[in-house]
């Protein structure tokens, strides 16, 4: 008699045929009954075990926690998003916003038409006083080249040029001062 067996090597299963006497046969039955009679009396040891133990409560209890944990949070996140919207806090702070850029708008739209505002109310300071600038800015610059110049001819002329040129720079300087403060008033 051949018997077509199964066996597993290395995770492939694959069929074998053996000849096996009809009293290989029945051994290789009883072993198999004896197998699953063993195995099925390990599977209630464990299952008792684990009753007995209380883990398989544990586990349910902690998934019930878990699930109600979940349900409260997502609760409050609900409630606190509607009291935003209700309490109309975003529409509110985008209006602040808004009249804000708009105050500083106008804002500096005034400083701008108070800056236009001081020449055309006294045109003739306003241009004494850039006059009064530029030859200020003249002379200051004569001065400077004359000090280069007499920095190059020694030690001792730098000296008395930048003497000179600062008396120049002073006179020229009190002579706009004079003439801005004459026509203020």
């Amino acid at each position: 008699m051949s018997i077509v067996m199964a066996t597993r090597n290395s995770g492939r299963a694959r069929s074998e045929k053996i000849e096996l006497t009809p009293e290989q046969a029945a051994e290789a039955v009883k072993d198999t009954a004896k197998k699953i009679r063993e195995t099925s009396q390990t599977v209630r040891d464990s299952v008792k075990t684990f009753r007995d133990s209380g883990a398989v409560t544990e586990i349910a209890e902690a998934a019930r926690d878990a699930a109600v944990a979940a349900r409260d949070t997502t609760t409050d996140v609900r409630d606190t998003a509607r009291e935003i919207r209700d309490s109309n806090v975003v529409a509110e702070t985008t209006m602040a916003t808004e009249e804000t850029a708009a105050a500083a708008m106008e804002t500096g739209k005034a400083a701008m038409d108070t800056a236009r505002q001081a020449p055309r109310a006294a045109p003739r300071t306003a241009r004494a006083a850039k006059r009064g600038i530029n030859k200020a800015k003249k002379e200051g610059k004569v001065a400077a080249r004359k000090t280069e110049r007499a920095a190059r001819r020694g030690a001792v002329k730098i000296k008395k040029t930048a003497r000179k040129a600062n008396r120049q720079a002073k006179a020229a300087s009190r002579k706009v001062n004079r003439k801005l403060s004459a026509k203020r008033s």
